[in-house]
């Protein structure tokens, strides 16, 4: 799976993280576990990459420097690309334990980041002081760094609308104050919808442009990218596949909590009612049934 498949993952899991953290769902154990085993032999392929280029240039063989390169370079992208998708999911996370007050599912997420940023602060000293690479692939890599970081703080400030605190997995959260307030701004929901698509689209090409046309870890990639979809329930799906939209949770969520409670009212025992709404259960021609 190519890198660029994973950041347009990361962008479909921030425009409909609204209506993930909506649910308030928890996420299951399994998907989870499996996460964090494929996360960890992600990083551990890309440790032994940057071990194979530090004993190289512990030989001196600049000739060799200059394959490694030409052969890896697939694999310095997707470290830097495939960190949208690990930013969204510790944000995503992050919101779900804030929605249930806990710390069951983030501490995963968190971890598996602070792994990664650790792989992409190796990567930024071999771009600036490793031997070997040719100034037109420098720039290159430079200019994808500063795309991902961009993109990944618009999709943060996705998120960040009605959980301010996910903000803190973005690079720059002013930046990503900034986004959140522009999609607030958008208007309905149609607009916010075509925009988000328009944005996931500009990615995409983007991202295309500025990276190897093959991915240097596919099955790796394929693992991680598998875990993140245990994660997405199936009821956050429609009758299609498509994801469900903010507002038809929300739809789907009253029809059924009206059902809850005309059921609950027409109960013979009040004590049978415990999710009945307040203003019924205190409203005057409620309470005749029982006292009057």
């Amino acid at each position: 799976m190519h890198c660029v498949l994973i950041a347009d993952l990361a962008a479909v899991v921030s425009q409909h993280g609204p209506a993930i953290l909506y649910g308030h769902e928890t996420i299951p154990a399994e998907a989870m576990t499996q996460y964090w085993a494929s996360s960890r032999n992600r990083f551990e392929l890309w440790h032994q990459t940057m071990a194979r280029y530090r004993k190289t240039e512990q030989a001196g063989d600049f000739a060799a420097l200059r394959s490694w390169w030409h052969q890896h370079i697939a694999v310095i992208e997707e470290v830097l690309v495939t960190e949208t998708l690990t930013r969204v999911i510790a944000a995503l996370a992050a919101g779900l334990d804030e929605a249930h007050d806990e710390d069951e599912v983030s501490p995963v997420t968190h971890a598996v980041f602070q792994a990664h940023l650790d792989a992409r602060n190796r990567i930024l000293k071999l771009m600036l002081f490793g031997r070997g690479n040719s100034v037109q692939d420098a720039v290159r890599l430079n200019r994808l760094r500063q795309g991902v970081e961009r993109w990944t703080d618009a999709m943060i400030g996705r998120l960040a609308c009605d959980h301010p605190g996910t903000i803190r997995y973005a690079f720059d959260a002013k930046r990503a104050a900034e986004y959140a307030r522009d999609t607030r701004g958008c208007g309905g929901r149609s607009i916010r919808d075509m925009s988000a698509w328009l944005m996931n689209a500009a990615m995409h090409d983007t991202l295309r442009r500025r990276t190897s046309p093959s991915a240097a870890l596919p099955e790796a990639n394929r693992a991680v990218v598998s875990s993140v979809m245990m994660m997405i329930r199936p009821d956050l799906f429609d009758s299609i596949g498509t994801l469900k939209s903010l507002w038809l949770h929300r739809l789907q969520s009253s029809a059924d909590r009206a059902d809850r409670v005309l059921q609950e009212v027409t109960s013979p025992d009040i004590d049978h009612s415990p999710t009945a709404d307040a203003i019924d259960l205190t409203s005057q021609t409620y309470f005749q049934r029982w006292y009057m």
